[in-house]
């Protein structure tokens, strides 16, 4: 829980540098674990711009999943990362993210046999997991030119539910969702 706590300490650090203008946006959409494991996930952002075509997000992330033959996922997670703007509208951006995963598992029971052989029923949720990330996204601005932007964007994202499973098994999932600016500064 301690890596968290530092994870935390360095987003709220670098939130506070200021080198221009300020949004801060919200949004929201669809998150496909696995691609198609249908889930939704909203968002908050603030995102600090160092020139007119280049800043850096950062958000935050509450999600939720449904993988039908195995488990209920809820998330948070906080992402910092790089956005490049280009005068086409297009955009590009990646962003590394840590948070955590509470599962549930999807049963009717859940069993656990002990070395004696007996059989007892155990809890459906699995302990919280920590949660790394990194995330691609590729989007276009609708709003070009004006302070309030409105942003449809595609994120390809991998994750990680440790230590519930190791470092190499990682999750994939497909984010595909609008922004709006609520405020520019």
């Amino acid at each position: 829980m301690k890596k968290i706590h530092y994870i935390a300490a360095i987003l709220i650090a670098c939130s506070s540098i200021a080198f221009g203008q300020t949004r801060v946006n919200v949004g929201g959409g669809y998150f496909g674990h696995t691609l198609t494991y249908p889930g939704i996930v909203l968002e908050a952002e603030l995102e600090k711009m160092f020139s007119e075509n280049a800043s850096i997000p950062i958000r935050a992330d509450l999600g939720f999943y449904v993988h039908p033959r195995s488990q209920y996922g809820l998330f948070l997670d906080l992402n910092v990362g790089f956005r490049q703007y280009f005068n086409s509208g297009l955009f590009v951006e990646e962003s590394v993210g840590a948070g955590v995963l509470q599962a549930f598992l999807h049963s009717d029971g859940v069993y656990e046999v002990d070395d004696e052989g007996v059989v007892s029923e155990v809890s459906v949720i699995i302990p919280v997991d920590f949660m790394p990330s990194l995330t691609l996204g590729i989007g276009y601005n609708l709003s070009q030119g004006s302070g309030k932007q409105n942003l449809i964007w595609m994120r390809p994202k991998i994750f990680w539910q440790l230590p519930h499973k190791t470092e190499s098994a990682y999750n994939f999932a497909l984010q595909v969702g609008y922004t709006h600016t609520i405020k520019s500064k």
